[in-house]
């Protein structure tokens, strides 16, 4: 009867949007990281999940895997290319599994919905800090620090944000006329204190934003960085 209850609501009532397998790199980890940073200790939906449903800590882990996963394949090794493939495969998996549990347990509330992160259809209205997208950052530091290709970034959050995107350019910005190569650096949960690694000496340019269920605030202004030695 559970399996026909929940294969009922998503076929005539799914109000959660995956569309996992169209999504980038890039935009899929901004969106599993706002899942991830949602659901944790989320009042709504305690733990356990119930049967067949992975926990936070195996979604969170497996979400962490293809992270890694996607930083190493930016090498074009073919090796590491399939073990990304492979993680964001054991990731989109699990993130199913979660749409269709909080669809369920929600049994319809638009609130509870709205704070797991997931991306509602439209016309369906958003509680919580998803109401809108977030706010812009303000206060965005770049620091070099004396670990050889890292550097660390500080800023005050973002309203209504749940994780925030980093992209980094090897180029200035202001003499591409627009065409700067961005390439996404990592997802996190806060700003206070964000390491980014592996980076090639030198100057690099960073910019960050917010994301949340509604979509993404708008980018920072570029900030130069220098990567020491």
């Amino acid at each position: 009867m559970r399996v026909l209850q929940v294969g009922y609501i998503i076929m005539v009532q799914a109000k959660v949007i995956l569309g996992m397998e169209r999504r980038s790199d890039p935009d899929l980890l901004a969106y599993g990281g706002a899942v991830v940073a949602a659901l944790k200790d989320n009042a709504s939906f305690p733990q356990p999940w119930g049967d067949g449903v992975p926990s936070w800590e195996q979604v969170d882990a497996a979400y962490r895997a293809y992270r890694d996963a996607y930083h190493a394949a930016l090498t074009h090794d073919s090796q590491k290319i399939a073990a990304r493939n492979a993680a964001r495969q054991g990731v989109t998996e699990m993130l199913r599994r979660v749409a269709v549990y909080v669809e369920f347990r929600a049994n319809g509330n638009l609130a509870m919905l709205g704070s797991t992160g997931f991306t509602l259809r439209q016309g369906q209205s958003r509680g919580g800090s998803g109401a809108v997208p977030p706010g812009p950052l303000a206060d965005v530091r770049g620091l070099p620090t004396e670990h050889r290709g890292r550097i660390e970034l500080r800023a005050s959050r973002s309203e209504g944000a749940m994780a925030y995107e980093v992209q980094t350019a090897p180029t200035d910005p202001s003499s591409t006329n627009g065409s700067t190569a961005w390439s996404h650096a990592q997802t996190v949960f806060s700003v206070q204190r964000v390491a980014v690694e592996g980076l090639a000496p030198g100057f690099v340019w960073v910019r960050m934003r917010g994301a949340n269920p509604s979509g993404y605030g708008p980018w920072t202004s570029p900030v130069r960085v220098l990567v020491v030695e």
